[in-house]
């Protein structure tokens, strides 16, 4: 399976025109993330998102409250209407407030949905880029044993938390290079940051991100949708480049050699 739209910049749009009309006149958008209340507004509204030259990836990090409404069940039978060509899926919230024993049970009940849908999503041909959940190696080591065991080659992290109240940029750096050393995987994507300037500072497993920042740096709804396209493609360009760069986390240095 080509997955290669799952790496560099993914632009999160929302059920608006606009965001529909840049996807198909941005020659480097070969992809787009929609959450789940976004997808299905597009489908009740009559969209055939098919009809757009960009793969399609679904999202469930949505907020908590909306969350309640989806299971896995539901989650798969949106993708497959929509024709979803992955998905990240299951999420459900752990936070650093919560108890440790609260935090497992969720990623347990977290890893069990995954489990039991993603080879219903494989069967599908909906690719499936889980997300990595904890705030310890032992929980995150949950989410790990049940990736290996799923064949999951592609992960993802949400950012959002890092940047809701203050800039924690340095935090989610260091988490980052944490599960580098930890897992150590192939490919990861970063939800909710897409900093040209910063992320050629990630270690090189980060090879896609997804977000909103696209707005900022061409949103249609202030010029020409041609205007639009052309900078949203140097964007593009400019954190396709910083991802290439990549840097290994310091740690590994002691890791790999002893040093103190």
């Amino acid at each position: 399976m080509d997955s290669s739209y799952l790496t560099g910049p993914v632009p999160r749009i929302e059920a608006k025109p606009e965001h529909l009309e840049l996807i198909s006149k941005a020659r480097t958008a070969e992809a787009m993330m929609l959450d789940y209340p976004h997808a299905r507004r597009l489908e009740q509204n009559g969209v055939d998102l098919s009809e757009l030259d960009a793969k399609v990836i679904l999202t469930s990090t949505i907020p908590d409250e909306e969350l309640e409404e989806w299971f896995p069940e539901r989650e798969l039978a949106l993708a497959e209407r929509i024709g979803a060509d992955a998905i990240v899926p299951c999420d459900r919230p752990v936070y650093d407030r919560d108890s440790r024993a609260q935090r497992i049970e969720t990623i347990q009940t977290y890893v069990a949905d995954l489990s039991d849908i993603v080879p219903r999503f494989q069967a599908a041909g909906v690719e499936t880029v889980p997300l990595v959940k904890g705030e310890t190696e032992f929980e995150r080591g949950l989410c790990y044993n049940a990736f290996d065991e799923l064949g999951c080659s592609r992960v993802a992290y949400y950012c959002v938390q890092y940047f809701s109240y203050g800039f924690r940029y340095q935090a989610l750096l260091d988490r980052i290079q944490r599960i580098s050393l930890e897992y150590n995987p192939d490919n990861m994507m970063l939800i909710g940051f897409q900093s040209e300037n910063l992320v050629s500072e990630f270690p090189p497993c980060i090879t896609g991100v997804a977000g909103q920042r696209w707005l900022r740096k061409s949103n249609p709804r202030n010029v020409s949708i041609e205007k639009s396209a052309l900078d949203y493609d140097r964007w593009s360009r400019q954190v396709t480049s910083a991802l290439c760069i990549g840097q290994p986390p310091l740690h590994a240095f002691e890791d790999a050699r002893g040093w103190a």
